[in-house]
């Protein structure tokens, strides 16, 4: 629980005093889009399949915390950081690397003893987590879309 609060409260601070190169609404919109994606993954993974889960098996509200803060944080730093006028390599290379600092944030989360995997894997991890970035794009292209001003 202890590495959990941290990490909110260093993600928190992190995308709070990081520059900020989106306009806010679509930072908003990218913060709950994150907290929607968040639920449904787990709610599909974790509660549906048993893949993985917070704490213990079940419905855990402590399980809550991650996604309403280490989610829309994270989901804020990754898209408000991503190269978007840049080439496709730096792009593809900008996703590894978020890809990667998942892994490890995963790794450390069972490490402490607030999430653990049951069926699932890092294998797994590796191959959805690019998924799941790439339709964080996805959101705010049709966002864009929506709001015109793409």
């Amino acid at each position: 629980m202890v590495f959990l609060l941290f990490s909110i409260v260093v993600f928190i601070i992190v995308a709070l005093f990081a520059s900020k190169k989106l306009p806010r609404h679509e930072l908003y919109a990218i913060a709950l889009f994150s907290i929607v994606l968040g639920f449904s993954t787990d709610i599909t993974l974790d509660l549906k399949y048993d893949f993985y889960g917070y704490f213990k098996t079940g419905v855990d509200f402590a399980g809550f915390l991650p996604i309403l803060f280490i989610f829309p944080t994270s989901g804020v730093l990754f898209m408000n950081l991503f190269p978007f006028r840049q080439p496709i390599g730096k792009q593809l290379l900008y996703l590894l690397g978020w890809t990667v600092f998942s892994l490890i944030f995963e790794y450390l989360s069972i490490a402490s003893g607030y999430f653990y995997h049951n069926g699932w894997n890092y294998w797994l991890s590796a191959v959805t987590y690019p998924f799941l970035l790439l339709f964080q794009l996805l959101h705010l292209k049709i966002l864009r879309v929506y709001l015109g001003s793409d």
